[in-house]
């Protein structure tokens, strides 16, 4: 299943299947079907032209953001759980220095909420998401990284198995083993948030959500035109990754809902 998950992600990464359709556009446009071929190229033109100028972060990435706001903090934190995602553990160790990803929010959360809850037990979940670099584990990393900034790193219990949401969740139930009645906070990008909640509910544990990283302002408009090919296939690739993934793991069974949400008050 992590095999396939992977190579699902290659073939639906928006750059990938930019080049694929135009590869197949290419190819047509020599045959008899030259007609199908400039049509499919003039589509893609159309396409690429929407992705440029108009602000999907808002669009597509806000719902998922938005779906937990950041709650009141309780007076008693049990638990916190740091999904990984937030160093790229190849550039890492072949560096010999901590390298950030665009998640390192994830991390200074971590911090700032150890600090808040001294007695807090805390869990770092990463290992590697590499479907072809299995020996680099992030968790190893972000222990270095700690240590660099002045926290202590024995205060953590690091989980360096996991390769996606799924295994996050199930190998920390195992390692927190977490007592009826108890506060867990879990920290992970807003735009994951809702997949990883449902994802840790699917294995019956109920944790409250901190939203970190967040991309969007939450304020969709048409004011923020711009002209970014670039922009717009990232933003693009970062919501099809995510949705396609909350779509997957409700049809695996690993979520509790298709879209989970907050508990109804």
């Amino acid at each position: 299943m992590f095999l396939l998950s992977k190579v699902v992600g290659l073939l639906t990464h928006p750059v990938n299947m930019v080049f694929l359709t135009l590869l197949l556009a290419t190819a047509l446009s020599m045959t008899r079907f030259f007609r199908i071929g400039r049509g499919i190229l003039l589509a893609e033109c159309a396409v690429l032209m929407v992705l440029a100028v108009l602000p999907l972060e808002e669009w597509l990435l806000a719902p998922l953001e938005d779906r937990f706001p950041v709650p009141q903090l309780p007076r008693q934190v049990d638990g916190i759980i740091v999904l990984g995602g937030a160093i790229d553990p190849v550039i890492s160790v072949e560096r010999g220095q901590p390298s950030a990803d665009g998640a390192v929010d994830r991390l200074i959360a971590l911090v700032d909420l150890g600090r808040r809850f001294p007695q807090a037990r805390i869990i770092f979940t990463g290992g590697s998401g590499s479907l072809t670099e299995q020996r680099y584990k992030e968790a190893p990393v972000v222990r270095q990284f700690l240590d660099q900034v002045g926290f202590p790193s024995s205060r953590v219990l690091f989980e360096d198995q996991s390769r996606n949401t799924r295994e996050n969740a199930t190998l920390s139930l195992e390692m927190a083993r977490p007592q009826p009645g108890e506060t867990w906070l879990l920290v992970t990008s807003a735009l994951h948030m809702p997949r990883s909640v449902g994802t840790f509910r699917a294995v019956g544990w109920d944790i409250l959500p901190w939203p970190v990283d967040y991309l969007t302002t939450g304020t969709p408009s048409v004011d923020r035109l711009r002209f970014s090919v670039a922009a717009g296939l990232s933003v693009l690739g970062t919501a099809l990754h995510e949705w396609l993934g909350l779509l997957s793991y409700r049809v695996l069974g690993w979520s509790d809902a298709l879209f989970p949400a907050p508990p109804a008050r």
